[in-house]
Formats: C-alpha cells, sequence, structure tokens
C-alpha cells in the first residue's frame, strides 16, 4: 500500500517538472507576444527562413515577432504575418528584409522605417520587402560566375 501512494507522488512530480518544463519553453518561444500591439502582412518571393515566433526587429533590437506564416497560389509568395509593438509607429513607406544573425546566425524580420507621413494601421501590408538569401546560390554566382537555374 505504501508504495503505490509513493509511486503516485512520484509520478505527480513527474507530471508538474513536465508541466513547469512545457511553460518555460512556450514562455521563450515568442508565440503568445501577440497580445497588444498590431498587425502587418508582408510578402516575400523567399520567406520559407522565418516561422511563427520569429523575431521582428529594428536597430537589432526586438520590437515583435512573426506570429503565421502561408501561401499565396496565385502570387506564388509567401505570406508572412507580424505583430509589432504598439508603441512602434511606422511610416507607410517601411520595408522589411529577411536577414540573419551572421553567416549561420537565426533568421529574422529586419525592418526600416520610410519617412513616409502616413503611418501604418493594424491589418495593414508592407509592400516593399526582400526575402531571404539563398546562400547556396550566391556561393555557386561567386564561384561560378553565373547562376545554376538559366
Amino acid at each position: 500500500m505504501q508504495r503505490n501512494v509513493l509511486e503516485t507522488i512520484m509520478g505527480a512530480v513527474v507530471l508538474v517538472a513536465a508541466a513547469a518544463f512545457l511553460y518555460v519553453i512556450y514562455s521563450g518561444s515568442g508565440m503568445r507576444e501577440d497580445r497588444g500591439g498590431y498587425q502587418l502582412t508582408i510578402r516575400f518571393d523567399r520567406g520559407g527562413s522565418v516561422l511563427p515566433g520569429t523575431d521582428v526587429r529594428m536597430s537589432g533590437v526586438k520590437v515583435g515577432a512573426v506570429t503565421s506564416q502561408d501561401f499565396d497560389p496565385k502570387m506564388y509568395q509567401a505570406v508572412v504575418t507580424i505583430n509589432v509593438r504598439s508603441d512602434i509607429e511606422l511610416p507607410q513607406d517601411t520595408s522589411a528584409i529577411i536577414t540573419s544573425d551572421g553567416l549561420l546566425g537565426n533568421y529574422y524580420v529586419k525592418l526600416e522605417p520610410g519617412a513616409a507621413d502616413e503611418i501604418l494601421k493594424d491589418g495593414d501590408e508592407i509592400t516593399y520587402a526582400q526575402g531571404a538569401l539563398d546562400l547556396v546560390e550566391l556561393i555557386n554566382k561567386f564561384v561560378v560566375g553565373g547562376s545554376s537555374m538559366e
């Protein structure tokens, strides 16, 4: 009888530890950062390197996160939705670039503010966008002197 109680207590301890571990992973992933702020949409030709939870940065500082990624079958583009902090006002001509922390670093969406007087609102689209560079294609252009896709 005493062994069953001990096994039950140990099982409960393991479940509590697993729940705490999942909470730490979830809270650190950036997945729940869509509270507050406003949503913007960006269309990239190459957007496969950003997933939900990916950082959105300005001047190297995190100002939001990617909330979803989808594919537009009519335009053949990746449609990325981001959430930006509500205290950040972005001009209408803001540009978005997918870049990385270094040669093998994590990808993130870099926002470069423009100079327009109008401000982007919730649900608007950033029209100036540059997708991620294909490192293999870039190396091929450098080594061979041309593109392999002719």
